[in-house]
């Protein structure tokens, strides 16, 4: 750390001798100590809170790697210069810069453009062209490459593992149902927990995913009740969790000793009656399927009444008209909705997502999920504490602000104390496979000349099983209480990321080091529509030439030093160091008469260095 106030040292070590113990203060460590200064200043105290320091590298590269997908020596030079707090709070105050789905939109005019002028005597238009996954992915790196809100789309990545959406459903191969969705991550994760709530209630994409859309009000002459889908993953999944939580995130025991559900049977079914009635935007009545790609893109529409039969069966004097929204009071949660007509049904929706929203649980919840993916496996407590505090009010009588619970995560003592030991087996938490792409991706000069990144990400997904909204099930791609097998296991804690690692996956991501590194192929570049010519502009590859003059003998711990500071915030042992450092001055290296390195054999060095390092288990795990 750099200090600010030169008379002062940025830890203290103070040894309580009635406790026989030594307690580290100082850095956001003060408990139950006042500061007072003959001077009346208030430097003491901003020592010990940490308010009167700037970053050294190291840990605004740390810092980096928890708050972004990915970060460049530039990024960690700012930071260093401007200090943690005032650049996370010039990030949570810039708008969200990047529309994917406008962008997808732009990819798909262009493909219909290029068709109809080369091929004239055919007729293209935006229904009969092809889009799909790949289309989405490019649109979708396009934006992580380029937009400048780089916290937004750190924490819209950790939101679409919670608020789970996945191509792996009926609607595979549609990228404006991705990208449509995606885009409401991105534009409410800075926002209000509520709002998102509503909106992801009423985003298509969830509707079909959890099988709420069209979801029909009880009729017992046709044996049809309510989808309970996604009354129960809102609850479990996305707000309250299965068990009472105390405000730190621990399970609330009942007098038996036994933990107390937060919601039954009976409470699912409750809150099932309240998601009745919504179908898709253009259609003309309940029951009724999308008209193309982009009903996907519209919000959800409400039907009080199922008209259905009146609609498809014109001909009929006497149509069956049915409710679609459930009538009568709806009871959940130890709550109850009010009676009232089923054309004001949307309230009940609404007075639904106000109940869960209120719950004490979402506090906690929300605070353990966002810490989780952003800086630990295993928050303390107090931790979780503090920051469900935040999400239950941010210091100005608003709950569920997204945006103040955010900073409560990343500047969190816990978060960012030197005096936390940071060596021990349950701190940090495992890279997962795609922020480890995305480290890379932005970590190194990626160049192209129009500053397009063409990416479709095909091939990504078979080396390391993780993309943007391809999760295996709405249990995301692992689980929040997931214990491997050992010491973690037998310490009672927790590991997600490693449910995802197996056999497959760590020889699949050392494959994809290979390819992407070794072989300088970092991107998947492929045609947008058959027969478009290649644009080399738009294949980005790395420029690496900066670090030749590191690669002698003599200088490669330099290059170690970049790198580590670059991509571990300097966390890497100096039995890695060594062991790097000797594996990569036995590759082949010499230089003209002017000391000038040959090019292809500095390059091999520089490439095996990264890989090694990025292959170490001190790069894996950021603690």
């Amino acid at each position: 750390m750099k200090n600010t106030l030169p008379a002062l040292f940025f830890c203290f070590f103070f040894s309580f001798l009635h406790a026989q113990s030594t307690i580290l203060f100082g850095r956001g460590n003060v408990p139950n100590i006042s500061v007072t200064a003959s001077s009346q200043s208030s430097a003491g105290l901003q020592t010990l809170t940490g308010a009167g320091y700037l970053p050294n590298a190291a840990a605004a590269s740390r810092f980096l790697s928890q708050a972004t997908l990915g970060h460049n020596m530039g990024l960690i030079q700012n930071v260093t210069a401007v200090g943690v707090e005032k650049w996370l709070d010039t990030q949570l105050a810039l708008p969200n810069t990047f529309n994917i789905q406008n962008y997808l939109a732009g990819l798909h005019q262009m493909m219909v453009d290029s068709l109809r002028f080369l091929y004239p005597e055919n007729t293209y238009t935006l229904s009969t062209v092809f889009a799909g996954n790949g289309h989405f992915d490019a649109s979708w790196f396009q934006g992580a490459m380029t937009a400048p809100d780089l916290v937004r789309w750190r924490v819209a990545l950790a939101l679409s593992e919670v608020f789970v959406v996945s191509r792996i459903s009926t609607f595979d191969g549609n990228p404006y149902a991705l990208a449509s969705y995606y885009d409401l991550l991105l534009e409410n994760s800075l926002g209000n927990y509520r709002t998102l709530l509503d909106k992801i209630t009423y985003h298509p994409a969830m509707g079909v995913y959890l099988t709420y859309i069209n979801n029909h009000a009880t009729d017992s002459t046709d044996r049809i009740y309510p989808d309970e889908n996604y009354a129960r993953e809102l609850m479990q999944l996305f707000s309250i969790g299965l068990y009472k939580l105390n405000l730190d995130g621990s399970e609330m025991r009942d007098t038996n000793n036994q933990l107390i559900p937060t919601y039954n049977n009976n409470d699912i079914a409750g809150l099932a009656k309240v998601f009745t009635g919504l179908s898709w935007h253009d259609s003309d009545y309940l029951g009724d399927t999308e008209k193309n790609i982009w009903s996907f893109t519209m919000p959800l529409k409400f039907f009080p009444i199922d008209s259905s039969d009146a609609k498809k069966n014109t001909w009929k004097t006497n149509p069956r008209i049915l409710n679609g929204h459930e009538p009568g009071t709806k009871t959940f949660l130890g709550s109850t909705i009010i009676a009232r007509p089923v054309a004001q049904g949307e309230q009940d929706i609404q007075d639904a997502l106000n109940i869960i929203f209120n719950h004490p649980n979402v506090g906690p919840f929300m605070a353990r999920r966002l810490i989780q993916r952003l800086i630990t496996s295993n928050p303390s407590p107090g931790y979780i504490q503090r920051v469900a505090t935040v999400f239950n009010n941010n210091g100005s009588g608003v709950r569920g602000d997204l945006k103040a619970v955010v900073r409560a995560v990343l500047l969190d003592s816990e978060a960012r104390d030197c005096g936390n030991d940071q060596t021990g087996p349950t701190v940090g938490e495992l890279r997962e496979p795609f922020i480890r792409y995305m480290n890379l991706m932005r970590g190194l000069p990626l160049t192209t000349q129009g500053a397009i990144y063409r990416n479709m990400m095909v091939e990504l997904y078979a080396f390391i099983e993780q993309l943007p909204l391809n999760s295996p099930s709405v249990f995301n791609f692992f689980q929040p209480d997931f214990q491997p097998d050992g010491e973690l296991k037998a310490l009672g804690k927790f590991a997600p990321e490693f449910q995802i690692m197996n056999s497959k996956t760590i020889v699949g991501y050392i494959n994809a080091l290979n390819k992407w590194l070794i072989e300088e192929d970092p991107t998947e570049y492929a045609g947008l529509f058959n027969g478009e010519t290649y644009k080399s502009d738009q294949d980005p590859k790395f420029n690496l030439t900066a670090d030749y003059a590191f690669t002698r003998n003599d200088k490669v711990p330099q290059l170690l030093d970049k790198y580590n500071l670059l991509f571990t915030g300097g966390k890497l042992s100096a039995k890695t160091l060594d062991l790097i450092r000797s594996m990569v001055i036995k590759m082949p290296y010499s230089e003209d008469e002017n000391g000038v390195p040959n090019a292809d054999q500095a390059l091999n060095r520089v490439k095996l260095t990264l890989v090694l390092l990025l292959s170490s288990p001190d790069y894996l795990i950021n603690r």
